[in-house]
């Protein structure tokens, strides 16, 4: 089935040059069926999904999906909003006849993987999404990893509590991450990540090690600054062998966020200047919006609030524009740990409070970390 690209400013949907304007809500259950294309979903699943924050009349989904069809005519060839008698509607792909991957030499899915990995370094969301579209068309199939990696990037949280495909380690490893980034409380997210411990050993290295870094940030948040230092101490001892700047940056991301809480400012200041002089030689852009916000963070605690306010809004204005969905969502979610921790400026922190509430909506948190939540119980 060929990929439709996604324009949500616009609430556009464009494919093979044709672009199609749709009203927010059809653009929101469009892409909502796209998202889970061949399973079938009650009006009543669909209302919920869609519609959650309103009371919509019976009629609604109907009139929706009427519309949708109307309006996605042309492009039949691709796909189609079926009615599923006595349940409900899905969206059904269509087989189309593009080039095979094995007619294409190695070389090609050679390039097509390194230029994936390139975008991937450099916080480039939207080339990595455009190419991973295009698949079909271009004649490649993803690797396995970022078959699942990128509805992750995308923001498609719910994909990994209905997949069956990978192990339960993998599986883990996700679902812990979507749920640090979206639980504003940091002792559930304290006490749900020592469940999945015993299970580090068996992920493959560089999701084990991301983890144990990811502890620094949990033992901060929960005001456990001697254990944290201690994860920070064993974590130097295996990021600094690889010598990789994403591991490295991601590394002195905790480091500099554990000594502001600490009230070591001299030292995450180095930290984070340390950081932004090596971004300067390498285009990584969703770290810049991290070192950026923990910039703001630093000029905060020097009083300094009108430069801090607009390093923030720079470093979140900088993430917004990688497309990667969790570093965004953690990048707000850190964000107000901080103003709440230091109540050092209210205006800015309803602002963001009502991007969290925003976005809170958008990827339906509430009942994602339920599932999340029952899900690893279950698994654990």
């Amino acid at each position: 089935m060929e990929h439709i690209d996604w324009l949500d400013d616009a609430f556009q949907v464009r494919y093979a040059g044709q672009t199609i304007a749709l009203l927010p809500k059809e653009y929101a259950l469009l892409r909502h069926l796209y998202t889970w294309k061949n399973r079938t979903f009650t009006r009543e699943q669909l209302l919920d999904r869609v519609w959650a924050m309103e009371e919509p009349t019976d009629r609604t989904v109907d009139d929706h999906i009427y519309r949708l069809r109307r309006k996605l005519s042309k492009w039949s060839h691709l796909f189609t909003i079926e009615t599923v008698r006595g349940v409900g509607y899905r969206l059904s792909s269509k087989v189309l006849h593009a080039p095979q991957p094995q007619a294409l030499n190695q070389n090609f899915t050679d390039n097509v993987r390194s230029m994936l990995e390139t975008y991937h370094g450099m916080g480039m969301g939207a080339a990595m999404h455009t190419l991973a579209s295009h698949q079909d068309v271009l004649g490649f199939r993803l690797d396995p990893y970022y078959e699942v990696y990128l509805p992750f990037i995308r923001g498609d949280f719910f994909w990994f509590l209905r997949q069956q495909a990978f192990p339960l380690p993998e599986t883990c490893f996700y679902l812990i991450h979507i749920y640090l980034m979206i639980q504003s409380d940091a002792e559930s997210s304290a006490a749900l990540f020592a469940k999945i411990q015993p299970y580090l050993n068996e992920m493959r290295d560089s999701f084990r090690d991301e983890l144990r870094i990811a502890a620094i940030g949990v033992y901060t948040q929960t005001g456990e600054v001697e254990r944290a230092r201690v994860a920070l101490q064993e974590a130097r001892k295996f990021v600094e062998p690889r010598g990789t700047d994403g591991f490295t940056l991601y590394l002195y991301a905790q480091e500099a966020l554990l000594n502001l809480m600490s009230d070591k400012l001299d030292e995450a200041e180095s930290v984070t200047d340390r950081a932004l002089q090596t971004l300067q030689s390498i285009p990584m852009q969703r770290e810049l919006g991290t070192f950026t916000l923990l910039r703001g963070f630093c000029l905060y605690r020097r009083h300094r609030i009108a430069e801090a306010r607009i390093a923030v809004d720079q470093a979140i204005e900088v993430t917004q524009s990688t497309q990667f969905v969790p570093h965004l969502i953690y990048a707000v979610r850190k964000l107000l740990f901080f103003y709440q921790h230091f109540a050092c400026d209210p205006e800015w922190t309803r602002k963001y409070e009502g991007i969290w509430s925003e976005l809170s909506v958008e990827y339906q948190f509430d009942p994602l970390k339920k599932e999340i939540y029952a899900q690893l119980a279950q698994l654990l």
